[in-house]
């Protein structure tokens, strides 16, 4: 996980002076959310040049999750905020006689800043740590680690509609060939302030990720759709 520090530590040292400068008298606040996301994931690996079909909806992911562990974190000040969302998942699965296990690191650091009460933009870079072995045809196990990071634009939509209730929206696109050829995601959700201190949100979150490397013996491909409900919650410090 070291190579997380650098990019994440760059973006938090350029969090800060902004956040300073442009709101010396706005309060810090820290949230903290720790969330569940049951995913099914429908798309194509290759590993060695040894394809799978992977097609495991999200009403299996107990039958195939081995470990998952998620969580986000927000340090704000004024309109300026740093985020960072932690996930790791390991999945099992099996299509027509094929079977692929996956070990996945999602982390997320990025930088967003409030345009309007309901609105914000956001910036940052998602990191994927994949770790793939395939049971294949004719005995072949072949197995491969591939690691990269994707720059992602985005934005975080809010829409009250009760005097504690929201409707959100999450989305984001990124890639542009530097590490994915695209990846993006969507995360349409419903949030329920409880108190002051203590939100919970409860919505459907998809993301899709096109990642293409090597050739023949040696091809590395990722092109992968996770999806599935989420339900988290949120307590601020």
């Amino acid at each position: 996980m070291k190579p997380l520090l650098f990019p994440t530590f760059t973006l938090a040292a350029a969090f800060l002076p902004a956040t300073l400068s442009a709101a010396e008298d706005a309060p810090w606040t820290f949230d903290l959310t720790l969330y569940g996301l049951a995913a099914g994931m429908t798309g194509d690996v290759i590993v060695k040049g040894v394809p799978a079909d992977v097609d495991v909806g999200f009403d299996k992911i107990w039958d195939n999750l081995e470990m998952g562990v998620m969580g986000k974190v927000r340090v704000g000040r004024g309109r300026w905020a740093f985020n960072a969302d932690v996930i790791y998942m390991g999945l099992g699965a099996a299509k027509n006689n094929v079977s692929a296990d996956v070990d996945q690191w999602v982390v997320e650091p990025s930088l967003s800043y409030r345009i309007a009460d309901n609105f914000e933009v956001l910036a940052g870079v998602r990191y994927n740590h994949l770790g793939i072995t395939i049971d294949g045809p004719f005995g072949l196990t072949p197995s491969g680690t591939e690691e990269w990071w994707d720059p992602i634009v985005g934005a975080n939509f809010a829409l009250p509609f009760a005097e504690k209730f929201s409707f959100n929206v999450r989305g984001d696109v990124g890639g542009f060939g530097i590490g994915s050829d695209l990846t993006w995601q969507a995360f349409p959700f419903l949030g329920w302030q409880i108190s002051d201190a203590c939100s919970v949100q409860a919505g459907y979150r998809l993301v899709y990720t096109d990642y293409d490397t090597g050739s023949g013996a040696n091809r590395f491909k990722y092109d992968m759709l996770t999806h599935g409900p989420q339900v988290g919650l949120t307590i601020r410090f």
